[in-house]
């Protein structure tokens, strides 16, 4: 292997040897330059050192996809990977550097790769066989990425074909829906982090910007330093370490909003420097997640710490339980949900920082980092005016960047949330901006949990609950505990006549979540109630509603738990207390006094919407038709 600007590296498993070898003889048969170690002796420093210096300077790196690398979690392949990641950020987006093969019948959406690679098209190879246009369309690349070079925009990724594709096509989303469960409690868990280190903080999702991010640009950039435990505590020592390697993990798990230093950079650094500020100016980072890890009685409690790095002042805390013979909490959701809160505890900051700058000189990320912030911070109190303030600051942004990821992400967040429905007199109008919104980003990540749940909303919406637990079943596939695909996909067996099945499948999330998020508990209720265990249903109905608020009891999607109370304690045969959970209903969502009103007034996504035993029970608490 020579040194080259214009040389191929291979990437691959042993097991595909075989047709990378092909794929190999193909491209030098043509004249192109292949890195591609058949050393049967792999390891040591020197190779090591041979193969990062080979990544860093090849002009073209194809990793073979097959299903032996899907199933491999851990490998030398996936080091390879990351260090071709870390180095496509610092490349401009037009530039074409990765190029996956498939070599098999691996599925695209489910394969186990770097987020990086969905950002660019797959070309599918069978065996390895390579076709001549994929060998015409390398040679074209390798023009285009020679030094000094203007290549054309990278067009948007599509789905691998049976054969090598050249030209990208518009890629067709995978079946996908958006959650309206825990949109309030966790607005997207949208978990941080470009998966590698890159200086340039490019507009989020690769999408159009005002002007190009600088290098010098460090706006919601992180660093997660190793995490302390008592050195004569082997188990908190390994807890320590296997806590921050999933917290690592979690920022570096999404590309909306933030930037994460390689764990291998960060301990460069401590080695190195032992000041908070120093270690974030020696990183070029704004932000540092720092923790700690202490022994309790079931287990280890593990305190997170998000600071800014140019005060070092705390920002936001969370804290997370490590139960006793594990290493990570029990639920990953828990250590998504503390990165997101630390992060928006940073986001916070950023914002803060562009108060008093007009609105006219931001670009695309401020706009949006403002209109997210500001929403979260009014929707409960003044709901109406948080939407518009934040859909002006939004549309701004959409003038600028049409297809940015995070915009269009908002954009459907904000106009799909259920907060919509308290204060909107057309609610279709903002379902519709909404969908449009969702159905864009979908085209860009197929995969995204909010989205998807937003998508079989609409679906449980519409009366459409086969497509909706289609979309939610697709969900509950990528991650088994997601808090959106759970909720989302027991409302739909819920809404098909499945309670048993709905019960059975959120019992976890009842359990875990049940004493944090009232909309959990409603559902419980709901379903309780669809079972005909009435005692249940009251003491889950009576948990949830004190700890809603008055926007949320007013709310014509989570609202009706009240109804649910209602109509529950009137089949126990509980007049008196019937009448009191009604009168509270009344007063919550004044003018909805008969049977009649209150199927208009709840939304088709509820739960119990147009379920004829709800409004029996009602009838028996007095409630006329």
């Amino acid at each position: 292997m020579t040194d080259s600007s214009k040389a191929v590296f291979l990437s691959y498993t042993a097991q595909d040897a075989d047709p990378a070898r092909r794929l190999c003889e193909a491209l030098r048969g043509a004249g192109v330059e292949v890195w591609f170690d058949q050393s049967e002796l792999r390891g040591g420093d020197a190779w090591d050192a041979a193969i990062r210096r080979q990544i860093k300077a090849c002009a073209l790196f194809i990793p073979i996809l097959s299903h032996h690398s899907h199933e491999r979690v851990e490998g030398y392949f996936r080091l390879e990977w990351k260090l071709a990641v870390d180095r496509s950020h610092l490349m401009a987006a037009e530039r074409p550097f990765l190029v996956p093969v498939v070599v098999d019948d691996l599925d695209e959406v489910n394969a186990r790769v770097p987020d990086r690679f969905r950002d660019v098209q797959w070309t599918r190879l069978a065996d390895g066989v390579a076709t001549a246009p994929f060998v015409e369309h390398v040679q074209a690349m390798l023009g285009r990425a020679a030094p000094g070079s203007v290549a054309p925009a990278r067009a948007a990724r599509t789905p691998v074909a049976a054969q090598a594709v050249e030209p990208p096509v518009a890629s067709v989303p995978a079946p996908g829906g958006s959650g309206r469960r825990l949109a309030l409690a966790a607005l997207a868990l949208v978990v941080v982090g470009l998966g590698a280190w890159g200086l340039i903080a490019r507009g989020v999702g690769h999408g159009a910007s005002p002007a190009p991010y600088s290098p010098e640009d460090r706006r919601m950039t992180f660093a997660v330093l190793p995490l302390e435990a008592p050195s004569a505590d082997a188990d908190a020592v390994q807890v320590a370490s296997a806590v921050g390697d999933a917290i690592n993990a979690a920022f570096e798990a999404n590309t909306l909003w933030n930037q994460v230093v390689p764990r291998q950079s960060v301990t460069e650094a401590v080695a190195k420097h032992s000041k908070l500020k120093d270690l974030a100016r020696a990183l070029d980072v704004h932000f540092l997640i720092r923790g700690h890890v202490a022994r309790v009685a079931d287990g280890y409690t593990v305190q997170l710490y998000a600071i800014d790095g140019a005060s070092e002042r705390v920002l936001g805390t969370q804290s997370l339980a490590v139960p006793n013979g594990a290493l990570v909490p029990a639920w990953a959701e828990d250590t998504r949900s503390a990165v997101y809160d630390l992060s928006y505890a940073s986001l916070q900051q950023e914002v803060r920082a562009i108060d008093a700058r007009p609105v006219d000189s931001l670009d695309v990320r401020d706009l949006t980092y403002r209109a997210y912030v500001s929403w979260r911070t009014n929707r409960s109190g003044d709901a109406k005016g948080a939407y518009e303030g934040a859909t002006a600051l939004l549309n701004r942004a959409l003038k600028i960047a049409p297809d940015d990821r995070l915009v269009l992400y908002l954009t459907a967040a904000v106009n799909l949330c259920d907060c919509v429905e308290g204060w909107s007199k057309t609610p279709e109008v903002q379902i519709a901006l909404g969908s449009d919104a969702m159905e864009k980003y979908l085209r860009i990540d197929p995969q995204s949990e909010l989205m998807l749940s937003h998508k079989a909303d609409v679906y449980l919406l519409r009366g459409r609950y086969e497509d909706a637990l289609i979309v939610a079943d697709s969900i509950v596939a990528l991650n088994p505990q997601s808090s959106y695909g759970v909720p989302t996909k027991a409302v739909a067996l819920l809404k098909l006549g499945r309670a048993q099945e709905a019960l059975a499948l959120a019992q976890p999330l009842f359990e875990h979540y049940g004493k944090k998020w009232p909309d959990i508990l409603g559902l419980r209720a709901d379903i309780d109630y669809a079972l005909g265990d009435w005692d249940a249903s009251v003491k889950d109905a009576r948990r949830a509603i004190p700890a809603m608020d008055a926007q949320e009891r007013a709310n014509p999607v989570n609202g009706p738990v009240q109804l649910t109370l209602v109509a529950a304690e009137a089949r126990l045969g509980h007049a008196q207390r019937a009448t009191s959970a009604l009168a509270d209903f009344h007063a919550s969502v004044p003018g909805v006094d008969s049977i009649a009103k209150v199927k208009t007034w709840m939304r088709g996504n509820a739960d119990l919407a147009s379920y004829e035993p709800l409004y029996a029970g009602l009838r028996l608490a007095g409630m006329p038709d």
